[in-house]
């Protein structure tokens, strides 16, 4: 931690420009003397009267330039650091500057980046000291080697032209376990590289012979007993009369210690403790990165900043102390973790806080993401025995570009949006653009109520009756989801089935439909109405899990209701994705008696060759086709091509939303076995249902 104030020299003709640089490292908690110049000769007194810590240098002014300034600096007081700060660099001149030996650049137009930028080439001229210092005194070394040698405490290690070892000090036995008689007349690499090493370690010897100049290099060593340890060495060449090396002296000093503090600091200085996260500093990077990335790739799509807040970890600490508080933390930042996308970041924001960036295709992405996070964050936590231990979590999103230019900016916003949820009683997480926030919380309150509907049994089944178009008797219904809303009235499953599809929520909703739907079928059996066909509807994602047959097994057995009269119907577009596994898929169905029937046919991209290998008993024609097949003759043809094609394959066939007479006439006509419709009937609740299975009188 810097004890004195820093004294700062700025090579600038803005007075305003100054004063912004100032506020900039004020507000970071940086305390600073600042100097202006905007001349040369101005400059060169000013570095060796006042004797600044670090240089702030514009990099054109009217009378001097930043790279002249910066010439002086390496020439007068190289181990000064030097930073442009402009607002004309551009890409070619920053690389430029870089390479001439500037130690980073920032324009003005973003001087909240100036004080990390201060504090990271202070600590590298900071280490760059320390690297010459160690410099200096390796050269020292390499002056008295020939005299102390072999009393020295650095590692000492003489090698002949060839590689091999002529003499090993105390120093180098004592690190590496080795003695002289173990090692001497062996190649250096042989002892001390595995196996995988040693070829590019050889080479990298024998690179030894073009060099004139004392050769610094770092290198990991293998010890007698396995250990690696970092060794950091000054080769200088004793040489013949003609010039070629005759030995080469190695001078070495084991920095493994250091080298392991090293990664300590940076990683106490990168990573939270506790958690093992990255930190605000590392997130702040990273964000910046992101941002970078998406300007310089023009990425399609959205930065997410979602900034959660683990409100409950503050109870759980008054409540049950502060180690169970942390375990439950922890174990909050692992179900976060195992939600992370490959290119996305995750750290611990704050005290009871978390922060997560993601890149995301659209906006109603987030969303899902947000909602994942809420589940998976509310899940009970077992912690030293207590069990129910549960941490209510707030949420906070922004967006970049919209909300926000840079990193400093989105968090900002992030934490007024977490705030905001926080305050709020009814939601529990908050858009920083009110616009979006609100788009965005019809959909999560809309999927949050939908995970309880069925548990609140809100959910309910109406069935629509299907009719043979010989006998004119209802011959099976389908069962048709609906969900009676207590506040909204009944909602249209146009509205909440595609959102049950993208959270996953179909699978076990559908389950509870096949089950329900089981064991009203028996119910009406057990009342005396035989041979009626139930059609359940399956989801593409429930066509798709590995337990469907055992699923299906498991609905029948427990309501009792025959396999032969159960119809499940698949979509075409489900069942021409992965053909061949819905093969196998049906095959198992089929084998317990279960009737398949293939629906929406002709909507999708039906392969005939896959079809009438497909174990089907039904096709049924899509109302899209039905609709207009009085007065449409392509809908006209395209029905009578189904009912062909079903004849040739040996099917029957089922046309949905008849609704009229002359339809009725039409498919009746044209062979088809089955309709339903409101022609007919609406899909009726169970009751209404009931009355109308129990009249069963014929349609005419």
């Amino acid at each position: 931690m810097r004890r004195r104030t820093l004294k700062i020299l700025m090579v600038e003709d803005d007075p305003g420009d100054v004063e912004l640089s100032r506020y900039e490292l004020t507000r970071a908690g940086i305390a600073c003397d600042v100097q202006q110049v905007d001349t040369e000769d101005a400059f060169v007194d000013a570095l060796s009267r006042y004797r600044p810590d670090i240089v702030l240098g514009d990099f054109s002014l009217p009378n001097f330039d930043g790279m002249s300034a910066l010439q002086i600096v390496q020439q007068i007081t190289p181990d000064t650091p030097f930073l442009f700060v402009s607002g004309t660099m551009g890409e070619e001149r920053a690389i430029k500057a870089l390479k001439q030996g500037a130690y980073d650049y920032v324009l003005k137009s973003n001087l909240a980046r100036l004080p990390s930028a201060v504090e990271r080439a202070l600590q590298e001229a900071h280490q760059n000291q320390i690297r010459n210092k160690m410099e200096q005194a390796l050269q020292a070394e390499r002056n008295l080697l020939s005299a102390i040698f072999d009393t020295t405490g650095a590692l000492g290690l003489m090698l002949d032209k060839e590689g091999r070892i002529v003499r090993f000090n105390q120093a180098a036995e004592r690190t590496t376990g080795y003695t002289l008689s173990q090692v001497q007349g062996k190649h250096f690499w042989d002892v001390f590289f595995p196996a995988e090493e040693l070829e590019p370690v050889r080479n990298h010897f024998l690179n030894w012979h073009a060099q004139t100049q004392p050769l610094q290099y770092q290198s990991r060593w293998l010890t007698a007993g396995g250990e690696r340890r970092e060794i950091l060495w000054l080769t200088t060449f004793l040489q013949e009369d003609h010039g070629s090396a005759l030995n080469y002296i190695c001078s070495g000093i084991d920095i493994t210690q250091w080298r392991q503090a090293e990664d300590r600091v940076h990683r106490l200085s990168n990573y939270d403790v506790l958690t093992g996260l990255p930190n605000r500093n590392l997130l702040r990077d990273r964000l910046e990165q992101g941002i970078t990335r998406v300007e310089r790739e023009r990425r399609p799509g959205l930065l997410a900043v979602i900034l959660i807040g683990v409100r409950g970890a503050i109870a759980v600490r008054e409540g049950l102390g502060l180690q169970l508080s942390e375990d439950a933390l922890v174990e909050a930042s692992r179900r976060l973790a195992g939600l992370m996308q490959h290119d996305a970041t995750l750290a611990r924001f704050g005290d009871t806080s978390f922060a997560m960036v993601l890149h995301v295709p659209e906006q109603d992405q987030i969303a899902m993401v947000v909602q994942e996070i809420i589940d998976i964050l509310d899940l009970p936590y077992h912690v030293d025995g207590h069990e129910g231990v549960y941490l209510e979590s707030n949420i906070g999103v922004t967006i970049y570009p919209n909300d926000g230019d840079n990193g400093d900016a989105l968090l900002q916003a992030a934490e007024v949006a977490m705030h905001r949820a926080m305050e709020n009683v009814l939601e529990r997480f908050q858009f920083y653009t009110p616009a979006l926030n609100s788009q965005v919380s019809h959909r999560l309150q809309m999927a949050s109520q939908l995970r309880q509907a069925v548990q609140k049994k809100e959910m309910l089944l109406h069935y629509q009756p299907q009719v043979s178009l010989k006998s004119g008797e209802i011959v099976g219904v389908e069962a048709l989801l609906r969900w009676q809303h207590p506040d909204k009235g009944m909602i249209s499953p146009i509205e909440f089935i595609p959102m049950a599809e993208e959270t996953g929520l179909i699978v076990p909703i559908g389950e509870w439909v096949l089950r329900t739907a089981c064991e009203q079928a028996q119910r009406w059996h057990d009342m005396g109405v035989h041979g009626l066909t139930m059609a359940v509807n399956l989801s593409a994602k429930q066509f798709a899990q590995k337990n469907l047959a055992a699923m299906v097994r498991r609905a029948l057995d427990d309501s009792g209701f025959s396999s032969h009269c159960l119809e499940l119907e698949l979509t075409e577009s489900a069942s021409m994705e992965s053909p061949e596994k819905s093969i196998e898929v049906m095959k198992l169905l089929k084998a317990m008696g279960v009737r398949l029937s293939i629906d929406d046919f002709g909507t999708g991209y039906s392969n005939l060759n896959y079809l009438k290998r497909f174990p089907v008993d039904q096709l049924k024609i899509d109302r899209s086709f039905v609709r207009d097949v009085g007065t449409d003759a392509d809908d006209l043809a395209i029905a009578r091509a189904v009912i062909a094609l079903a004849r040739s394959l040996h099917l029957e066939v089922l046309a949905e939303g008849v609704e009229d007479l002359t339809q009725y006439d039409i498919m009746k006509e044209n062979g088809c076995d089955k309709v339903q419709g409101y022609y007919f009937s609406k899909p009726l609740a169970v009751d209404e249902c009931t009355r109308l299975l129990q009249a069963r009188s014929p349609f005419s």
